[in-house]
């Protein structure tokens, strides 16, 4: 929809209203504005502003009461236009640094601790998923015997996770040639990223097929197993109890809705990936989404790094959250995670 200039009158009572009702929930009349604007306006004159916003698609008027509340179009030019972005707080940055602590090497368990405190911060439903690690680079492969017949391949991801598959080999081979043939593995495949040896393998192994041993044909048929990282994608939940303070998910349906999300794991890594292109904070509200689960939800998110490999973070909340406040919270807790685990 093309948007519609407003009026500096239409962007000051607009404001006001978004401001208010973020705050109490109840919709907003003229008289209300008249005091908050310290009755620089009559409330007739508010009225008819509020009648325009409402015809142009900023504001709604919700069954039979006489306030008016923002519709998602409402929302949106406030949040581009309109909104005076807080700091955070000192006091926020110390519970999000104390909170976090250390790395100690174990990055599953800093997300964690990242997102619970992200969602103790914000007083919303915080969300992540972990890092793309298709994208990631390889950076050794290694090979320990289980025995005679069975070998354990290691892939070691740059700034990631090792990945771990037992093969079967169908003869007995020295470890002199075991070693040779990972030598040989690693030149030919190491420093690339996972998608791109997901694509390339069979060509940038082909001329080794014939080897003696079969280690390179059993490696290639094995491929597709080793450098699946499907599952690896993984969206985290925590606060899930912070949204029931929000009278918009009192309503059992409304609850069950976002319960509903929760639980479809495959949903939310699908609409959190497309996210991540471009990599930067997004802001989305209400109607914008195209799941229907989140509709009446407002969604923000910030990259976050582990090395090269990039992960989304954020929350999820009622349309009328404090976005001045939370989109700086988002945006400095994804920036300091990425600060941890870039210096590990």
């Amino acid at each position: 929809m093309i948007d519609i200039s407003l009026t500096e009158r239409e962007n000051a009572i607009l404001e006001s209203i978004v401001q208010y009702f973020v705050l109490t929930g109840n919709p907003v009349g003229s008289r209300t504005i008249s005091k908050v604007r310290n009755e620089e306006l009559s409330p007739a004159s508010i009225r008819n502003v509020m009648a325009d916003l409402e015809e142009k698609g900023y504001l709604n008027h919700p069954h039979t009461s006489a306030g008016r509340i923002p519709t998602t179009r409402g929302y949106r030019h406030y949040v581009d236009h309109l909104i005076d972005i807080s700091e955070i707080t000192e006091h926020e940055k110390t519970i999000i640094k104390e909170n976090i602590g250390q790395f100690n090497g174990d990055i599953d368990l800093i997300l964690e601790k990242t997102l619970f405190v992200l969602a103790k911060v914000s007083n919303l439903l915080g969300i992540l998923l972990t890092p793309k690690f298709d994208e990631g680079i390889l950076q050794k492969i290694d090979v320990v015997r289980s025995s005679n017949e069975k070998i354990l391949v290691v892939l070691s991801i740059k700034d990631g996770i090792a990945k771990t598959i037992l093969l079967e080999v169908k003869h007995d081979i020295s470890n002199k040639y075991l070693n040779h043939t990972i030598r040989l593995l690693n030149e030919r495949l190491a420093g690339l990223k996972i998608s791109e040896i997901k694509n390339s393998y069979r060509d940038r192994l082909a001329d080794l097929v014939s080897e003696d041993s079969g280690l390179i044909r059993l490696f290639i048929d094995s491929a597709d197993k080793l450098f699946d990282f499907t599952r690896y994608s993984n969206v985290i939940y925590s606060g899930t109890s912070n949204i029931l303070n929000y009278p918009e998910f009192s309503d059992v349906h409304e609850f069950s809705t976002l319960i509903e999300l929760i639980e479809d794991k495959n949903i939310v890594v699908h609409m959190m990936e497309k996210r991540s292109v471009p990599p930067e904070l997004k802001v989305t509200i209400g109607a914008e989404h195209e799941e229907e689960l989140v509709r009446n939800c407002s969604i923000i998110t910030a990259p976050y790094s582990v090395g090269d490999i990039d992960g989304i973070l954020g929350v999820i909340g009622p349309t009328r959250i404090l976005y001045n406040r939370v989109i700086p919270i988002v945006k400095f807790t994804a920036n300091f995670i990425t600060q941890i685990l870039q210096t590990k």
